[in-house]
């Protein structure tokens, strides 16, 4: 499988497109800040010295806007055309930070609860003066603010928008939730993709940004430098910021185990399978559930153990995985490479070589990044996790698939091979010789 194929969805599922806009929108925020430190930097200076040597690209989303306007605002050539979408495109880019932002305080302020209550009342929209009106304030001004807060959100698909005509004549706009808005609702028995976007905006990551110039130059990790600590660390110390982030986790987990058991056929036959690094042991018994001839051991620190509940047909074992891990014929890895530096990983995964039998093998779920970025939304959504793991754990990083083949010659395997993708995460196989 080549790069080319890797990012190219091949599900035309709706539901699926939708979570994954949800999920990039919720991380969108790491677009302004690089941007930003990458113009501090001088970077951009640096490759348009180059710029003889290179083609330069038009935006295709900016060139489609502007074709659409109709042809009363054709430019005289094609070159004014092009560099019309450039300059459209750079002042969205350079604007684009007051989307998560405006994002964050509509859902704070539980604007889509609202929208969302009147989805089964016809036609299906809330006006801004009935939202307005469930809001705890006097403010003469509430009414402007939320419309075009909910105005910008609609421009990026999060929500609907109508023009209605009053009792009085006067139009004003009214408001439903789309598809994608559904995944930024409360919704605390299900999924939403508040708790990532809530985590990304607060202060912990918020100060980091602060120092990607600093750390780029001096060496360092950005949370460090910020908080004198590392991110799971600030975590144990914040009640409110950990159960967010364990929500998060909770529900990442849920969303990729569901296409990981769906797509993924490896585990038929297998009678082992311990899961390192494996929390509670949410992976396990779901992968347990769906074939009972496993027999499962989740493998993870003491005090994390201690919270496992007991699964039929699962054994919670404590210890260090840069140690020893237990024997068996199938070791699941999910999301656990790439909170590590490539040292790590590789000791890691050296330790997993000899744990398993001739033929074993891993299974690992990651997100891959492509050698060369692409645009689609996979890409752009890993990438952008990407910056925030460099900046909470020293060596954390998402990695091509050049990368992962790389670690796990080092550590002894024969192959890996990619099998099958769960939204933004990937299901790869590597295999230990015979």
């Amino acid at each position: 499988m080549d790069d080319s194929s890797l990012f190219c969805s091949s599900s035309n599922h709706e539901e699926e497109a939708d979570v994954l806009q949800a999920m990039h929108l919720a991380s969108i925020s790491s677009l302004p800040f690089t941007l930003k430190v990458t113009v501090d930097l001088g970077l951009l200076e640096i490759i348009a010295k180059a710029a003889d040597t290179h083609p330069v690209m038009t935006s295709s989303s900016s060139l489609r806007h502007l074709n659409a306007m109709g042809s009363s605002q054709q430019n005289d050539s094609s070159s004014n055309y092009e560099e019309e979408a450039d300059i459209l495109q750079a002042m969205h880019l350079a604007s684009i930070s007051s989307l998560p932002f405006t994002l964050k305080v509509v859902v704070d302020l539980g604007l889509l609860e609202i929208i969302a209550k009147a989805a089964d009342t016809p036609p299906g929209t809330v006006s801004i003066a009935d939202i307005v009106s469930k809001l705890p304030t006097n403010n003469p001004n509430a009414s402007s603010i939320v419309d075009r807060m909910l105005k910008l959100l609609a421009a990026h698909s999060i929500l609907t928008c109508n023009q209605i005509t009053g009792q009085d004549g006067l139009t004003q706009r009214s408001y439903g939730l789309s598809s994608v808005g559904k995944y930024f609702l409360q919704n605390k028995d299900g999924v939403s993709f508040v708790p990532m976007l809530r985590i990304l905006l607060e202060k912990y990551i918020i100060e980091c940004w602060k120092f990607l110039k600093d750390v780029t130059l001096e060496g360092g990790f950005s949370c460090k430098k910020a908080f004198g600590k590392h991110l799971f660390e600030l975590l144990a110390d914040d009640d409110d910021m950990s159960e967010c982030f364990n929500r998060q986790m909770s529900i990442e987990t849920t969303l990729t185990m569901d296409q990981v058991l769906k797509n993924y056929k490896g585990f038929e036959g297998v009678s082992q399978v311990v899961d390192v690094g494996g929390g509670v042991g949410t992976n396990l018994k779901l992968i347990v559930s769906k074939h009972p001839q496993i027999r499962g051991i989740n493998f993870d620190l003491p005090h994390v153990i201690k919270d496992a509940v007991p699964c039929p047909g699962v054994e919670h074992i404590a210890g260090d995985m840069f140690m020893e891990i237990p024997k068996a014929e199938v070791i699941f890895l999910k999301s656990v490479l790439h909170d590590w530096g490539d040292d790590q990983c590789l000791k890691l995964l050296k330790v997993c070589h000899d744990a398993l039998p001739k033929n074993g093998k891993i299974v690992s779920v990651e997100a891959i990044t492509p050698e060369v970025p692409e645009t689609d939304i996979i890409s752009k959504t890993v990438l952008e996790i990407d910056i925030v793991l460099f900046h909470v754990l020293p060596g954390a990083k998402e990695r091509t698939k050049q990368e992962f083949e790389a670690l796990a010659k080092q550590a002894g395997f024969s192959s890996l091979k990619i099998v099958c993708r769960a939204y933004s995460h990937w299901v790869m196989e590597i295999c230990k010789a015979d």
